[in-house]
């Protein structure tokens, strides 16, 4: 049997050693805790009121590029910025808005994660780091270090110079690190009143479309364009949201763009043109790249600066062209009329209107007759039948533009229109077909470079009465008139 003292000799070696191994492990926890330990919670890195600042410069290690901004006071005490950045030009504008934004941006650090990284600055790319912002203020000089951007990309990496504490800031401190001198320009505002304008064009090459119009006042006293060429026409008001967006804009985004990079931005030969010209001789022209990654890229002639406008600021650019012109052919209001004649072959019809001034059609004072016959015609459910008629004609849809130098033909129309208004001017629109199923459009004997597909005329909407063709419209009218019982006739 084994003594109690050969026993103890192992027992005693064994625990020397777990006391070792709980050391060693305790010991080496620790270290890798104090050089990785992360800390949550809110830390103000730096703070510091733009009223204490008198410059800050930015320094971009990977381009060499330093911005620079200046502060002072005025006489009344108001922060006065000044750019010197490496990019300065004498000739331009710096926005002040735009320089103290960026003063306070980077003048004022907060972070919700601080990480204890004595040795390993390098991990964080504040070894060599991306930029260096230097913050001088009355009291002495403060340099900050930006590094890598974090795995997720919505933080980067920060530390004050002389430090080992790491921050994560928000990305967007990096944004405002690589301002440059173009970024702070005064923007650019346009504003063009149209009662100084007496003509605009508009031209693409995507379709080669090319738009001019006259400036006019509606009769709502509303100003409003007419085209004069390539045909002279009313327009819509996607045309006229076009303009307006261009008449009155404020250009804030500026883009560097050597000659030689022209072509990257789809400015060596602009896709838009857009043109002012103004009574007194002078115009504005707007030239526009196509889009590119959401943007039009473009320049005002007469300056030497290029800007980028989102595709939700001009959004009409590629919109058909039967859609940037008024939609219909003779567009109209009953109450400026006193008859319309229509023609198909050998049958007619004449609708007379009396519509006194602000009332309609329907109204009890308006008198309305279809080949002297009383034609205040209505369902049921009071939908008046000379009305659809009416609306049919007013409403006649273009269905294409075909520009052509076309001569009346000799034959007679198949169809015509004949307005006579209030001041016995007369107006005639002409219908020649155009293969089977359209027609060409003459006015008082002019091509108007329009065609029409014949279901405006000949649709039968059935119980739809906002869907029917003019001359079965007119068929409608008859058979209600005829057939009406006490004024109601239903379908």
């Amino acid at each position: 049997m084994k003594s109690v003292k050969n026993l103890l000799v192992p027992f005693i070696i064994l625990v020397a050693l777990s006391v070792f191994a709980a050391v060693y492990f305790i010991a080496d926890s620790f270290a890798k805790k104090k050089v990785d330990e992360n800390v949550e919670g809110t830390f103000t890195v730096f703070t510091c009121s733009a009223s204490e600042i008198t410059g800050i410069s930015v320094r971009n290690n990977e381009s060499g590029y330093t911005a620079v901004v200046k502060c002072s006071k005025d006489g009344a005490g108001n922060i006065v910025c000044e750019f010197a950045g490496d990019d300065y030009k004498s000739s331009e504008k710096y926005s002040q808005s735009k320089l103290l934004s960026f003063v306070n941006a980077l003048s004022n650090f907060y972070s919700g994660t601080k990480i204890s990284a004595e040795g390993r600055l390098a991990d964080f790319g504040l070894d060599n780091p991306r930029f260096r912002i230097t913050i001088e203020t009355v009291s002495g000089t403060t340099n900050i270090l930006l590094g890598i951007k974090s795995p997720d990309n919505q933080y980067c990496y920060l530390c004050i110079e002389g430090t080992s504490d790491v921050y994560t800031v928000e990305v967007n401190k990096e944004n405002y690190a690589e301002s440059r001198g173009i970024d702070f320009y005064e923007s650019l505002i346009v504003k063009i009143d149209y009662n100084d304008v007496k003509t605009v064009h508009f031209d693409r090459k995507t379709d080669g479309l090319t738009l001019d119009a006259k400036v006019i006042v509606n009769d709502s006293g509303m100003t409003d364009f007419e085209l004069y060429s390539p045909y002279v026409h009313g327009t819509s008001g996607y045309f006229g949201t076009m303009f307006d967006t261009l008449s009155n804009i404020t250009i804030v985004d500026f883009v560097e763009i050597g000659a030689a990079e022209l072509k990257d931005y789809g400015l060596d030969v602009p896709v838009y043109h857009f043109v002012f010209n103004m009574t007194n001789g002078s115009k504005t022209e707007y030239f526009f790249s196509k889009p590119i990654n959401g943007y039009y890229y473009g320049y005002i002639n007469g300056t030497n600066k290029y800007f980028m406008l989102s595709e939700y600021q001009l959004n009409s650019l590629d919109i058909a062209e039967n859609v940037l012109i008024d939609p219909y052919i003779c567009y109209c209001y009953a109450k400026d009329y006193t008859t319309i004649i229509g023609t198909y072959k050998d049958k007619s019809f004449k609708l007379e209107l009396d519509i006194p001034s602000g009332n309609s059609i329907v109204a009890e004072e308006s008198t309305v007759s279809l080949d002297g016959r009383n034609a205040k015609i209505t369902d049921s459910a009071g939908r008046s039948y000379c009305s659809v008629l009416f609306e049919s004609i007013a409403c006649i849809k273009i269905g294409g533009v075909e520009v052509a130098d076309k001569t009346k033909p000799s034959s007679e129309a198949e169809l015509t229109l004949t307005f006579i208004d209030k001041n016995y001017v007369t107006t005639v629109y002409e219908f020649y077909p155009k293969g089977t199923d359209s027609y060409y459009v003459f006015k008082n004997g002019e091509y108007m470079n329009f065609y029409v597909y014949a279901s405006e005329i000949f649709n039968d909407g059935g119980s739809d009465t906002y869907n029917y063709g003019y001359w079965r419209a007119y068929e409608l009218l008859y058979k209600a008139i005829t057939d009406n019982m006490n004024g109601i006739y239903d379908l």
